[in-house]
């Protein structure tokens, strides 16, 4: 329902993009976790210089590693290999929920490795998303979200609310399949994974799924946008260090530091396996994540 402006005059519903912008990422990994059995894109090409022993010892590392500790470890070899990084800046929120998502990704990631899922696994969770995107009925997607919950990847990471919010939600759900803006081609399944993540946060969020999509689209992430961060606390940052707090500018932020080629895995995680024994986040940094 549109409001109505104290002039007097229609206009559309308000919409927290703090709150949109979470639950696009929420629904990025969902249907990424469901389409690739990984929550985010592999940023990094396939770690084929570690040995088996190396990716067990950065394994355990990783799953001891709370995300503060993940978060400083990555900006440190940002540091050691060449970039200028504040280090002295205590995590955003955001940089925790990243942290948080990108150590569970890249454990995710390091044990597929060690442990391939066999060829049939990934065609048939596959073959559930392509059921998803196609389903053109109630029934067809009450089928395809039935064995989108029943994964055990899904079950263990606690994400089967995301077929049951897709169920509850059918109508818009299918309807935002049928607009002339849904990505139709061959090539586009990623676009047309983002666009239906863009949708159900809208859906989520007590707006109409186009809704969703378009406030996110159009969403500027330079100092005129909405999450644009200029204070942390009472610190005003400086003009460059301000940033934007959406998810995706985080990560690139992120990718930017620990770069997508072979280097980062043959040199920079073993730098990070190297630093992460011994690196050491505030005590304070624990109280703020505490509090997210």
């Amino acid at each position: 329902m549109a409001r109505v402006s104290k002039l007097g005059k229609r206009g559309p519903n308000p919409v927290d993009l703090g709150k949109l912008t979470l639950w696009e990422f929420e629904f990025y990994k969902a249907f990424h976790l469901l389409r690739d059995g990984v929550p985010l894109p592999p940023k990094y090409a396939p770690p084929m210089g570690l040995s088996p022993q190396e990716i067990r010892v950065f394994l355990r590392q990783l799953k001891a590693m709370r995300p503060e500790q993940f978060w400083l470890a990555t900006n440190k070899v940002a540091d050691e290999m060449g970039r200028r990084t504040n280090l002295q800046r205590p995590p955003t929120e955001l940089d925790l929920i990243w942290a948080t998502q990108e150590r569970d990704g890249e454990v995710g990631w390091l044990e597929r490795e060690l442990k391939p899922p066999s060829i049939e696994a990934r065609a048939a969770r596959r073959k559930i998303w392509v059921d998803l995107v196609g389903a053109n009925t109630y029934a067809a997607l009450r089928k395809a979200c039935g064995r989108w919950a029943r994964l055990p990847d899904v079950r263990r990471a606690g994400m089967t609310s995301f077929p049951k919010h897709v169920l509850e939600n059918a109508a818009q759900f299918l309807s935002m399949k049928e607009n002339k803006r849904f990505p139709r081609s061959d090539y586009g399944d990623d676009a047309r994974l983002e666009y239906l993540a863009r949708g159900m946060a809208g859906v989520l969020c007590g707006v109409k799924a186009m809704t969703g999509i378009e406030r996110l689209r159009n969403m500027k992430h330079d100092r005129n946008g909405p999450l644009w961060a200029m204070r942390q606390g009472n610190y005003v940052l400086p003009d460059k260090e301000q940033y934007c707090r959406c998810w995706r500018c985080s990560i690139q932020r992120t990718n930017v530091v620990s770069g997508k080629t072979h280097t980062w895995y043959e040199n920079g995680l073993r730098l990070f396996t190297e630093l992460a024994a011994t690196v050491k986040a505030p005590k304070e940094w624990s109280v703020m994540r505490k509090r997210f």
